[in-house]
């Protein structure tokens, strides 16, 4: 008969919080949705860095689409019980982090997106699946313009 040591069975408690990060994350891109954001991608950082699991890429239309992003994203956070670390941005609408720890939120202003280009800094990880994203939201970013 095989045993399994310790080190290789796999720790529910991790898998658990590895699929609720995976569905909170998927969620946040269904609140940018809601709000119209354009190309909401999410980054699967997990194994890659030790500050993160996900990155949360969205984009506004204006400065106040921005901040309408994230005021919005913050809220429907706080209400599950989740608290920022930390916020940057919120003001100007250009660029608005929000930092959760295991996830990252930037939401962009559509003509500051393409000078953080944070899809080609981690072009090598993974992207989560997002089923439902409404095909009108989600064109094409290829680093430089939107193609929708």
């Amino acid at each position: 008969m095989k045993t399994e040591s310790a080190a290789s069975t796999p720790n529910t408690d991790q898998t658990d919080l590895d699929q609720e990060l995976t569905e909170v994350a998927r969620g946040i891109a269904a609140v940018t949705w809601d709000l119209k954001a354009l190309n909401t991608t999410v980054i699967d950082l997990r194994g890659r860095v030790s500050y993160t699991d996900f990155i949360v890429v969205a984009t506004g239309t204006s400065e106040r689409h921005v901040q309408a992003l994230a005021r919005r994203v913050d809220q429907e956070m706080r209400e599950s019980g989740r608290k920022t670390m930390g916020a940057e941005g919120l003001d100007t609408g250009r660029w608005a982090l929000l930092d959760y720890g295991d996830i990252i939120v930037h939401i962009f202003h559509q003509d500051a997106r393409s000078d953080y280009d944070l899809e080609r800094m981690w072009s090598e990880a993974p992207r989560l699946e997002l089923e439902g994203a409404p095909a009108e939201l989600y064109g094409h970013f290829d680093g430089e313009a939107f193609d929708a």
